[in-house]
Order: structure tokens, then sequence, then C-alpha cells
């Protein structure tokens, strides 16, 4: 991406704030709207308590999968925190059906919750652990925490990262606002009556266990305990060091922790670590790197296999990562003494163990089902197969390529799907759902291991066996070719969403519900991503230069007005009407959602929806 420079004052930065003001009451988006909002997607009966915790794990290196790939520095890191006794350390979140207080009626309409009867309500800070120490330049300077796009100016010049000085007026200033407005959840709330089944979240590369908001608001509200992690491996903000009792932040001076934090949080270099396999240097995205020459460029030898070797280590980190988060979660359901008991011979710190009694009696461990996005969408998939107890998966915008997955976590064997045999996929009820527009995916998965790697000569197939995988890409059939194949290759119940006119983040990302997406389009925000889009190539097109030509524009899902329901993210309710519908029907073994998934789709031309469901 070209970055342009600008230079901005603090008085301007406070002129582009005032402009968040004006988000609400825009009017829909054309051709984007519902009669009815489908019940499914309506809030439900509970309010939403939340809490930020710790799990630990003492039988494991802090981080073992970036002491084998980081960098000298970061490595350097590492033995200087396991010197320091700190095993791994996993940040997460927890929403959890609490007692509502029903007489004062729903905090925005029925796409949200009913507020608490007691309890603070939550912001977005509380994601972070309210911050006062030396990180806190960096998440009140950190509007990316939770919306991921650069700011953009209303020439369409985007700040340079490069520019503290500009980034200190906008992002602070914005950043702070945006992590000061108030969730749908309320901190210390009272938990509800019942014992509620277990749904884990699992993030995409560089996210944060607060990008699941919306959502695990949405399964708290409907009767689901909800726990999502922060990976250290590759997460966005993992504040490890952020547990009271941690080894490394009592032995480190101030200075010593900050620039602990700021390698941890500068070390998501899984793509450049793609780059330095195969071609043997560095790129910065998942397009060739600056200064990439089809006919002088080869692969390093070994490097497709090195590569894939990488992403298997880093599945295998992720998916113990989520066993770390479920044994923790499960034991914050058991009575308090044998909760921390527990924990405490794990290794966990006083932090971790000051949440046992939460939840006890309250978590039905039998029934868990696990959902990721994009590199946590993987990740679902593969856990589901492989931790005891999971009972079905939901994925949005990616799914692991054959040459990806452990050897254990899918295991050998075939499957007949039409007329084709592939290799066993999926053992668990598994749901895919993807964007028409999703050209991240396309980036990684045609222009790098297949498109990049044959100019450089190697072999596509060396990295994507499988022919399904390697196909081209078409909008209304096969928009994610390797997604597809993995939902063709699964062996139990499976359902495909298509959601039309939307990108790899629209279905997943939380900042897009803070802003509706019309005030973009008439540029009275100044940051975020406009609606209007260039469709991303397909076919043959897929595999070749980009054209200096941009192609058809469309305008992306976004905010419409449905009758009583008001304003509603259309990305987002297709989202929850799905995830309520999958998890009721394999958590909760309800045959009405089951037939609600059969039927026809309630969002019409927004979708197209393959399934085959026993």
């Amino acid at each position: 991406m070209l970055r342009m420079t600008h230079s901005i004052s603090r008085t301007a930065a406070a002129a582009l704030l005032a402009t968040l003001t004006l988000a609400a009451g825009i009017p829909g988006v054309a051709g984007q709207s519902l009669d009815a909002l489908p019940a499914g997607a309506v809030y439900g009966d509970y309010a939403v308590g939340a809490a930020t915790g710790f799990a630990v794990d003492n039988h494991q290196r802090f981080d073992p999968w970036n002491g084998a790939y980081g960098r000298p520095e970061y490595r350097a890191l590492l033995r200087q925190v396991e010197a320091a006794g700190q095993t791994r350390t996993v940040v997460f979140h927890l929403w959890y059906p609490a007692t509502p207080d029903t007489a004062r009626g729903r905090l925005a309409g029925p796409r949200s919750p009913f507020p608490a009867a007691s309890g603070r309500r939550a912001n977005y800070f509380d994601f972070f652990f309210r911050e006062g120490g030396p990180l806190s330049r960096r998440i009140g300077g950190g509007a990316q925490v939770v919306m991921p796009q650069f700011v953009r100016l209303p020439d369409g010049g985007v700040l340079s990262a490069a520019d503290d000085e500009t980034r200190s007026a906008v992002h602070a200033d914005i950043g702070r606002r945006i992590l000061d407005m108030p969730r749908g959840a309320w901190q210390d709330a009272r938990p509800a009556e019942g014992r509620f089944p277990l749904i884990l979240l699992a993030h995409g590369l560089a996210g944060n266990h607060g990008m699941w908001s919306s959502l695990g608001e949405f399964l708290a509200s409907h009767g689901y305990v909800v726990a999502a992690p922060t990976f250290i491996s590759d997460g966005g903000l993992p504040l490890v060091f952020h547990d009271p009792d941690s080894p490394f932040a009592k032995q480190a001076s101030a200075e010593e922790l900050e620039r602990a934090y700021a390698l941890l949080l500068g070390e998501v270099r899984v793509v450049p670590y793609f780059y330095r396999l195969l071609f043997g240097r560095e790129g910065r995205g998942f397009a060739p790197p600056p200064g990439f020459d089809p006919p002088a460029e080869r692969i390093v030898p070994g490097g497709v296999t090195r590569a894939t070797t990488m992403m298997r280590n880093l599945f295998r980190q992720r998916v113990a990562d989520l066993g770390l988060l479920l044994r923790t979660v499960r034991l914050l359901g058991a009575d308090t003494e044998t909760c921390r008991a527990a924990l405490a011979a794990r290794g966990a710190t006083s932090a971790a163990r000051d949440l046992c009694g939460l939840l006890a009696g309250r978590v039905d461990s039998e029934r868990v089902g696990v959902a990721g996005h994009s590199l946590g969408s993987m990740t679902a998939q593969l856990a589901a197969n492989h931790l005891p107890g999971v009972a079905a998966a939901m994925s949005l915008n990616n799914a692991p390529p054959f040459t990806w997955t452990p050897e254990e976590m899918f295991g050998a064997g075939e499957t007949r799907d039409g007329g084709d045999t592939l290799p066993t996929g999926s053992r668990k009820p598994l749901l895919i759902m993807i964007g028409d527009e999703d050209d991240f995916v396309q980036r990684v998965f045609v222009g790098l291991f297949q498109s990049a790697v044959a100019a450089a000569g190697g072999d596509p197939a060396e990295a994507f066996p499988l022919a399904p995988e390697r196909a081209a890409p078409d909008r209304a059939e096969n928009p994610q070719p390797v997604a597809l194949s993995a939902w063709r290759r699964a062996t139990a119940d499976r359902v495909l969403v298509i959601v039309r006119d939307t990108d790899h983040f629209t279905v997943a990302e939380d900042f897009a519900r803070l802003f509706p997406w019309p005030a973009f389009r008439r540029g009275e925000l100044p940051f975020g991503p406009s609606p209007e889009r260039t469709r991303k190539p397909t076919g043959a097109a897929a595999f070749g230069p980009p054209k200096a030509e941009p192609g058809e524009r469309y305008t992306q899902l976004g905010w419409a007005e449905i009758g009583e329901a008001g304003e509603v993210y259309l990305p987002h309710a297709v989202r929850d009407w799905y995830a309520k519908a999958w998890f009721d029907w394999h958590l909760g073994d309800d045959g009405e959602s089951r037939e609600r998934l059969r039927n026809p789709d309630p969002f019409g031309a927004m979708t197209s929806v393959r399934r085959r469901i026993r």
C-alpha cells in the first residue's frame, strides 16, 4: 500500500475528532434491506457480564514458536523472559450470561442486550486492563487496537507510520474516544443462574480478544459462556506482563518492560517469515516484495517445505493455547477451592485465581464449540478435531490448506464428494462463512503461493497439492477455493455461507459497527475504508499481474434500516444468525435450529448457502 506523509496540527486533529459525533441517524445503504430482522439475529434475554484474565501453563515455554522463527532481538528477549521464570501466559476475555435489569429495557433496540442488574458498564478500554503504566502511550495512541485500518485524510492520503507527531495528534484523540465508548457488557456483573455451554473464539493474524466484542456479547445474551484469547505468537496486543504476579514484570525496570512490549507488539511477522523462507528475503505484505523480479527471483531450495512446516507449527501453538484456555475456563466453572488449587498447580498467578468463583457451577464443560476468523478460522477447524470435548466449529473467511494441517489434527483417510476422492478433513460439524470479495485470502493463496512461487521457478503443487485448492476463483460459485475444498472434505454436517459484497474483514471486525458506513461514503469521517470498492479479479485474471485500469466498482454490504429494528449492520446480523443457529443445534440439541438451517436462507440475495445436513 502506498503511504503518503502528511502533517496535521493538534487543532486539526480535534476538528477531525468532532466528526465522530455525526455517526448517528444515518440512512441505510440502497439495496441492502430486509422487511424485518430475522428472529435469530435479535439479542437474547440475558444481560452480558465481562471479565479479563490470564491463563498460565508452567509446562510450556513462554513463546516457543517465535523462539524458532523470530528475529535475533526477539529471541534475546525470550531468553530474558524465560530466565525470569515466566512460562506460557495467555490473556483472555470472558463474556457470560448475567442477570438482566429488564425494567430498563434494552440498551438500544433488538440488536443490543439488556443492561445488567449489577456491576459497571464496560467500555473498550476494559479489554486492556485500563493501563496507566508504560504501555499507556501505546494503547491510548493506538486507535488500531479496535480499528485496524489506517487513518485516512480527506484528500485520500494515508498517515505515514513514521509521522510520529501526526499519529500522536490523531490516533491518541480518536483512539482514546473509541476506547472510552461503552459496550453492551457489564464488568463485575452477577452471573445468571444456570449451566451454559462454552464457545472459544480465535482471532486472526495481528488480532486480539477485543475484536470479538459484538459476537461475544450476542452469544452471551443467548446463554453461552464465551472466551477469547490473544495469542502471543502472532497476536496484536498480548498484554501478558500486565499480570501483577508476572515474574518478568516484577524483575524488569520500567524501561525494560516498555522495550519488551515494543518487541512483543512488533513481532507479528508471519508474512515476512513467508518471504524469508521462500525467497531468502523479507516482504511486507501478501504480494511480491519490492523489487521482485520473476526472471531473477528463485525459490530457496526447500523453502516451500520450510514455510509449510512453519505454518503447521504455528497452528500447533495456537491450538495448544486454545487448549490451555479451555482447561482454564473449565476450572473456573468448578467450586472456588477446587479452581484455585488446580490453577495454582499449573502455575497460575493470583490474577488468574482471582476469577475462581465467578462462574462456579455456570460452565457446562461437556458442551463446547469453537469459532474463529482468518488465521483463527483455520485454528478453529483444527482445534475442533484435536481438543477433547469440542463438538462443532464455525469459521469466518478462511480454511487451512491441506499441507498446513498438522497430521495429528485431521489424520489420514479419504472421503468422497461428488465424483472426487479427497483427503479427509474436519470430522466435526463445520460451518464456513466467506466473503465473495475477499481479496486478502486471494493474495495469500493465489498471489503468493501460486503466482509468485511459479514466477520464481517453484511448483505451486508443492504448496497446494490438491487440485481443488489451486482452482481459479469464481465470485459466485468458488470465491475461495481453499475454503471450498476444506468444506468439501468435511465428513460431518457442513454448511457453507457465501456473503455477497463483503471482504475479508467485514463480518468479523467490530470497528465497522461503531460508525455507520454511509458517513464514510459522504466523506464525513476522515478515516477508515470507504464502502466503495473494486471487485477482485477472478478466473485466469487472478493469476496474472494487476490490471492498469481498476475493475468494476461495488458498494460493500453495510448498514441498513430494517423496520422496527432500526439501523442494523448487516454483516454482523448474518454472522450472528448463523452462529446462534449452528451452536444452538450442536451444543443445545435444538431441533428447531437444525430445521432453520435446512430451510431457505432468511437473508435472501445477500447470501448463497450450500449445506449437507443429515
